[in-house]
């Protein structure tokens, strides 16, 4: 079964919230009217019960009282009155009363404090009774005070069917309202909704329309839109890199398709055969080398590589990584030291960032003319690790240097000599520095050299 929209939600849910309300409030507001009409009962009541009392309690004749009652009470208007002897006999009744008198209450009061109650009377209705006991010249009396509670209940059923008529039509109203204001509120959702529809592999430049930036829905049209953006990004890194990724590829498949084509063409003699699979193999390993670094970067993006946080000894490894690169600098001519390396200790995967230091060693002797140096620094600070590779050698040009980290990128093709890898060597440098909890940057100026800077997290020996 298909749930409602959010429209509807909103809307039955404020209903029922307002019908709760509706209810309590109407519920408060009656009983709240009886409780005061009641108490004003009550007090006339209590008001015309004194008089009574006073002109009882004062009598000294009971002749001379009962006149007085009856030139006073016997018509009385709203109210009723009854005095009754110990013995049950009236002494006195208004004219009202005189074919339906007070029954007298269970329990009789006492001559302090009068007693309330209410009773059905079957030929009049509903009554209001105040009673007391007062001493009279001849004894004591039960005088009660009556007043008829048909204009109460006729009030209270007048302002009951106000709330019965008005309480749904001021629920319906509401609903509808809340319903307009629900579909208007969520207009925007349903512009995002199309908008979105539309938006495709091919159309990835479509974005939200933010009307309110300082709304929720808008903060929520930025977040999207913000997401769309990184989506872009990456979609189109993806095709830029797929597209270097199949160029690379071709490349030293085309060489071995042509080598192995002219090998067939004609018979060779054994050294021939011998040359062309000299070309054959340096092409298939450095296929191999490529693939295998288009494999590591893959992983790593898709969070494939096992995260290894092994704690090593960074000077260690540095001077090993140093003396193995030492016999590749001295057939270049160029001069590499390792300066400045304290005890430090971090937490990483001690193989990935050999892999970093010989990338970086390796280009840094590659762009370094002979007689040039290239220099390692390791400096330990009180949180963190800074290992730096420079040259002296020919520089990266200011335009290239914000995108020599990007996959594929080289600098300048014409100046690579023996450069001649794939462009990936520096994007596997900034992974694995990345996955170690660190950074790399890159300073250079042109003609004279180039810097790299790591930054790693100094392990808890530090």
């Amino acid at each position: 079964m298909r749930s409602p929209g959010i429209r509807w939600q909103l809307t039955l849910w404020y209903g029922l919230v307002l019908a709760a309300v509706l209810t309590v409030f109407s519920g408060t507001v009656y009983w709240t009217m009886r409780h005061q009409l009641l108490g004003r009962i009550d007090q006339g009541l209590r008001e015309e019960l004194s008089d009574v009392r006073s002109e009882v309690e004062q009598a000294e004749d009971t002749s001379a009282l009962l006149q007085w009652l009856q030139r006073r009470f016997a018509r009385h208007e709203g109210f009723d009155f009854q005095i009754t002897r110990s013995d049950g006999d009236r002494f006195f009744v208004n004219d009202r009363l005189a074919g339906q008198g007070l029954l007298l209450p269970h329990r009789l009061p006492d001559a302090t404090e009068p007693a309330f109650e209410s009773v059905a009377l079957t030929e009049v209705g509903s009554w209001r009774v105040i009673c007391i006991r007062v001493q009279a010249p001849e004894g004591p009396l039960t005088v009660q005070v009556a007043r008829s509670l048909a204009a109460f209940e006729q009030e209270s059923r007048e302002l009951l069917r106000i709330f019965l008529l008005t309480g749904p039509l001021t629920l319906l109203a509401t609903l509808a309202g809340g319903y307009f204001l629900a579909r208007r509120t969520l207009a925007p959702v349903q512009h995002m909704n199309e908008t979105a529809r539309q938006i495709s592999a091919e159309r990835l430049g479509r974005r939200l329309v933010v009307n309110n930036p300082g709304d929720e829905l808008g903060q929520l049209a930025l977040t999207l839109n913000g997401m769309l953006d990184r989506l872009e990004r990456s979609f189109a890194e993806m095709q830029r890199f797929t597209a270097d990724a199949a160029h690379e590829l071709r490349t030293p498949l085309a060489v071995i398709r042509n080598e192995a084509e002219v090998a067939l063409r004609q018979p060779r003699t054994g050294e021939e055969y011998a040359g062309v699979l000299e070309n054959l193999l340096e092409e298939t390993v450095r296929l191999s080398q490529l693939a295998d670094q288009l494999l590591f970067l893959c992983r790593q993006d898709a969070g494939l590589n096992q995260l290894v946080r092994d704690e090593i000894a960074l000077d260690v490894l540095l001077h090993e990584v140093v003396e193995n690169m030492r016999l590749v600098a001295r057939e270049k001519g160029v001069t590499l030291t390792l300066t400045a390396n304290p005890t430090s200790r971090i937490k990483a995967d001690g193989n990935q960032l050999r892999r970093v230091f010989y990338n970086l060693i390796d280009n840094a002797i590659k762009y370094t003319g002979p007689g040039g140096c290239v220099t390692l620094t390791n400096q330990v600070c009180k949180e963190e690790v800074v290992v730096s590779v420079a040259d002296t050698g020919v520089g990266i040009p200011a335009e290239h240097l914000p995108r020599i980290f990007d996959r594929f990128y080289r600098a300048d093709p014409a100046r690579n000599g023996e450069a001649n890898g794939a462009g990936l060597g520096l994007s596997i440098c900034q992974s694995a520095v990345r996955a170690a909890g660190g950074t790399i940057i890159a300073t250079s100026t042109e003609g004279r050299g180039s810097t790299f800077t790591i930054r790693l997290p100094a392990g808890p020996c530090l």
